[in-house]
């Protein structure tokens, strides 16, 4: 198994209150939130699984929403207002490659 990290892009719809609470209490001890529902996170593929169990224990399958996606080191682009303050996302870029090479920032 690969222990190569990546960058992930994690969306969430929550049908219910008490699930989206649980859900976003989830998401922000995995990763870094973007917008309200919306995560960035750096993990391996194996880490990603794992999250995947926890939120399947988590959600509704008919009601709830929820998209993980992979996303290609170093793109990231945004038009209108910043959601992050600046530097947020080149900090995060930093810490995807530390985290591939093994080192600390």
């Amino acid at each position: 198994m690969s222990r190569r990290t990546g960058q992930w892009l994690v969306a969430y719809d929550i049908a219910c209150p008490k699930r989206l609470a649980r859900v976003h209490r989830l998401m922000v001890a995995w990763g870094l939130p973007a917008q309200y529902s919306v995560f960035l996170l750096v993990a391996t593929r194996e880490a990603v699984g794992s999250l995947v169990g926890e939120l399947a224990r988590l959600i509704h399958p008919r009601q709830d929403d929820v998209r993980i996606y992979r996303l290609e080191p170093g793109w990231q682009r945004s038009l209108g207002v910043a959601s992050l303050p600046r530097g947020v996302l080149a900090l995060f870029d930093r810490l995807a490659v530390s985290a591939r090479s093994g080192g600390s920032s």
